[in-house]
């Protein structure tokens, strides 16, 4: 018979692998320990390929699940939002293949005056975007890019991330920005990026840091996590090659990732999905796995 002391314990365990992402249960009962979130994919990644007339869906999404790719984070692109299905035909698929469909990215506020037929953003369609996402069950909706040249823009951006915020917990979903390079530049003593998370909620609206875009700009992720702790729940892998800048697999470019890695519990993370624009072939972000699983994993 369990005796109290023993009832206590194994109850304030239980307790605890709740309140954890499910991938840091490490040393619990009948848990094996995960040091690192589940390697994901932003489909971007292969954005030539999935969206070019023809592709199928499922056969490009099996290929992803093949090389040891667990969750996924979708982008629009001629194929639409949903690479030619609905949101929920679309996790069907996902979910079929054994991957979990995590995020959602959508632009924000549109660069121009001008917005192309047929195309959404969170400005203008936030409330039919979260619908599809949470149908889907997607928990997270995250802008993609959003205009910032100005001050005016950069109000106007962050008012639209507070609904986004407001509209995603009323979903029980959470919203996300996704960083450039341009977010760190300075306009009128402060950046983007700094007035963005100094001016919402910090519980409703978080940062996925694309660690390759942060580190162009002459900023140190783990700098950033230290600033602001908790707020970097979503991360892009990315790398950049030393001599072109341009994206390259992981591991064969500039980013420090075992630096990153090793200060990762400062910056909240809960899911890392790689990406590298531009990539042709499947063999891409196998490689970037490949080498995460030698290196970091």
């Amino acid at each position: 018979m369990t005796d109290r002391r023993s009832f206590l314990k194994n109850s304030a365990i239980i307790a605890l692998g709740c309140t954890l992402p499910k991938w840091a249960n490490a040393g619990l009962p009948g848990k094996m320990a995960l040091k690192y979130p589940p390697m994901g994919l932003q489909v971007y990644t292969l954005n030539t390929l999935i969206n070019s007339p023809g592709a199928d869906t499922k056969t490009i999404l099996k290929q992803i699940a093949d090389i040891g790719i667990k969750e996924l984070e979708t982008a629009t692109g001629s194929g639409g939002l949903y690479y030619r299905h609905s949101a929920k035909e679309f996790a069907a698929i996902v979910n079929d293949l054994g991957l979990k469909w995590i995020g959602n990215h959508v632009g924000g506020l549109p660069r121009s005056a001008q917005v192309t037929a047929g195309s959404r953003n969170l400005r203008d369609n936030l409330q039919q975007i979260v619908d599809e996402s949470a149908e889907g069950g997607c928990g997270w909706v995250i802008c993609s890019s959003s205009s910032i040249n100005t001050m005016d823009e950069i109000k106007r951006t962050t008012d639209i991330f507070i609904k986004a915020g407001d509209a995603a917990a009323k979903n029980k979903m959470k919203f996300a920005y996704h960083n450039h390079q341009s977010e760190f530049t300075p306009i009128e003593g402060i950046s983007a990026f700094d007035y963005v998370l100094s001016n919402t909620d910090k519980n409703k609206v978080f940062m996925e840091l694309d660690l390759a875009w942060a580190t162009a700009a002459g900023m140190d992720p783990v700098a950033l996590f230290k600033k602001y702790p908790g707020r970097f729940p979503l991360w892009h892998v990315k790398d950049l090659d030393k001599t072109s800048g341009k994206p390259c697999p992981v591991g064969k470019g500039k980013v420090d990732f075992k630096h990153i890695y090793e200060n990762s519990k400062l910056s909240g993370v809960k899911h890392a999905f790689i990406e590298q624009d531009g990539s042709k072939t499947i063999e891409d972000p196998a490689s970037s796995v490949q080498w995460l699983k030698a290196n970091i994993y």
